[in-house]
């Protein structure tokens, strides 16, 4: 046992307490497991698998010089080049449906603590299609909408308001509903872009009529103005069920403010019951999820955390587990040449495809008619940036001639806050406008 070599550089032989402890260690270290994480495919069948075209090259650009003009600004509101943009929009279907299969295996299980443990990992794996994403989504137009089906799950979500940005979503399928505000705040300070989802997410599991509420983490871009820029996650994510009284609490910080690294991608947490706390959760967030006793993350911890941090650092999916662990996620596999395709999983590759059966069914408002991210798509930045100003200025008009009755299609606000339109799926789109 290594530790216990130790003892041969010891000047005067350690106490029983120093021969205990370290064997302690040694047990420990033996039960943490260090594995390669097997990725399921992701792709579905018949989808694209590479971009129409790779990354056009960046040169000439920083994010700082696009920051520095806008200091005192609304950040929500300054605009990027269009090189500097990344072909989707903020619509968020990837977040939502990347991992939906994760809701319906929940809405099978029969204890409430196994069905939050999915919950919770579910609000986690959406986080992980973010991963080296530096690049900046389109900022969607007022009434422009996205739909996705998935495994007999169907996705929509519409722009509702420019100014602020809001984004309003549902989910539905076999045995629950969703849905999500999403207000994004961007704010510099110091040498960092802090991005606030501001999401605030509804899940209804029909079946048991429990309700699940969660908002996302903070995403941060650091070294804006010097070194290598990279993102991570902070602050912490609260997963809530009153029906049942259960309840996960998320953490994705680190050490404080200097030890940010680019290998920060852990996660870790308790699931309580009132004041009983029943499971942990832990995981690498870009990765992989997963759960085991209260006890086995106490105290395992602290060498949890060294063996996860060499993780990260190695090549490879390397996944670190604890004593009697159950793996409930793993991300799926990575496109070919995935840093030269926006560091885009399949799924978002697929999200702007535009397949002729969709062609014909979706409305004249789905952002994968916009020019602009069709043409940034085949590398066109030219005819990208000419098309971007267009639509936007045609945006401005609209808004000047029809004022306060521009007015969301597919959800009305009322008393209750926001509720979706079903009638969307009926495509019954003769009365939408052409904003594109």
């Amino acid at each position: 046992l290594s530790p216990l070599l130790s003892l041969l550089h010891f000047p005067h032989f350690p106490s029983r307490y120093s021969v205990a402890r370290l064997f302690s260690m040694a047990k420990s270290t033996e039960m943490i497991i260090v594995t390669e994480i097997t990725r399921p495919s992701g792709i579905t069948e018949g989808q694209r698998v590479k971009m129409p075209r790779e990354v056009p090259p960046r040169e000439g650009y920083s994010l700082w010089e696009i920051i520095k003009p806008n200091l005192g600004r609304d950040f929500s509101r300054f605009k990027v080049p269009v090189n500097m943009n990344e072909p989707v929009t903020m619509l968020l279907a990837e977040s939502y449906m990347a991992y939906i299969d994760l809701v319906l295996k929940a809405i099978t299980k029969e204890s409430p603590t196994e069905r939050i443990e999915l919950i919770a990992t579910y609000a986690i794996s959406g986080l992980a299609t973010n991963r080296n994403r530096l690049t900046k989504p389109f900022n969607p137009l007022l009434l422009e909408t996205f739909e996705f089906q998935k495994d007999g799950c169907r996705f929509m979500s519409e722009q509702v308001s420019n100014h602020p940005p809001v984004s309003l979503l549902h989910v539905d399928g076999p045995g629950f509903h969703l849905t999500a505000t999403v207000s994004p705040k961007v704010s510099f300070w110091m040498n960092r872009l802090i991005c606030n989802p501001n999401s605030v997410v509804k899940l209804v599991l029909t079946a048991t009529n429990e309700v699940y509420h969660w908002e996302s983490p903070t995403c941060t871009i650091w070294n804006v103005m010097l070194g290598k820029p990279y993102m991570n996650l902070s602050g912490n994510s609260i997963i809530r069920s009153p029906s049942t009284g259960h309840e996960a609490r998320l953490n994705f910080d680190s050490n404080g403010m200097w030890s940010q690294r680019t290998t920060d991608l852990h996660v870790d947490g308790y699931i309580n019951h009132g004041k009983t706390v029943v499971r942990g959760l832990y995981g690498n967030w870009s990765l992989y999820v997963a759960s085991c006793s209260p006890s086995s993350l106490k105290d395992h911890y602290s060498l949890w955390q060294k063996a996860f941090l060499k993780s990260v650092s190695d090549k490879g999916d390397k996944g670190v587990l604890l004593p009697a662990s159950t793996v409930l996620w793993s991300a799926c596999k990575l496109p070919d040449r995935y840093e030269m395709q926006y560091h885009f999983t399949f799924m978002t590759l697929h999200l702007n495809e535009m397949t002729p059966p969709l062609k014909t069914i979706l409305p004249p408002t789905d952002s994968r008619r916009r020019p602009d991210m069709i043409k940034l798509e085949y590398g066109q930045l030219d005819a990208a940036h000419d098309c971007k100003e267009y639509v936007e200025e045609a945006q401005r008009a609209r808004r000047k001639e029809g004022g306060k009755r521009i007015k969301p299609k597919w959800f009305t606000n009322g008393k209750d806050g926001w509720t979706f339109n079903t009638g969307y799926w009926d495509r019954k789109f003769d009365e939408c406008e052409d904003i594109f």
